[in-house]
């Protein structure tokens, strides 16, 4: 595995499948081809979470910050996946963690319940 910082992606080339990428580097501005067997390509992420900043506590990325539990700093509030200071930032990884966010709604709510005593259907 080769990361490769500071450069753009000019082109895939290839004929149903990939064969070469050509990547400038952004210092130089020289081209280079490489010949990868597979691309995974991360352009950055801001996170959109612009409409809880005021409301739960944030890192300076913009990212949601939650304990073990994957609470954050306001109790009751759970977020999952890209949004989360932590993440892995993958699919797989954010059905995981919406999973295990459930997990501890579902505790947190039996445990408000056991608090006021039993309701009732």
């Amino acid at each position: 595995m080769e990361i490769k910082v500071s450069h753009a992606v000019q082109e895939f080339k290839g004929d149903g499948h990939m064969e070469s990428i050509i990547v400038q580097n952004r210092v130089t501005g020289e081209n280079e081809e490489m010949f990868p067997a597979a691309a995974f390509i991360f352009i950055g992420l801001d996170p959109n979470t612009d409409f809880v900043k005021y409301i739960v506590e944030t890192d300076k990325w913009g990212f949601i910050t939650t304990s073990g539990t994957m609470e954050t700093s306001v109790e009751g509030v759970f977020p999952a996946g890209d949004a989360r200071g932590g993440s892995t930032k993958q699919v797989a990884s954010a059905v995981g963690e919406g999973a295990t966010a459930a997990l501890m709604i579902r505790n947190y709510l039996e445990k408000q319940q056991g608090n006021r005593g039993y309701q009732g259907d």
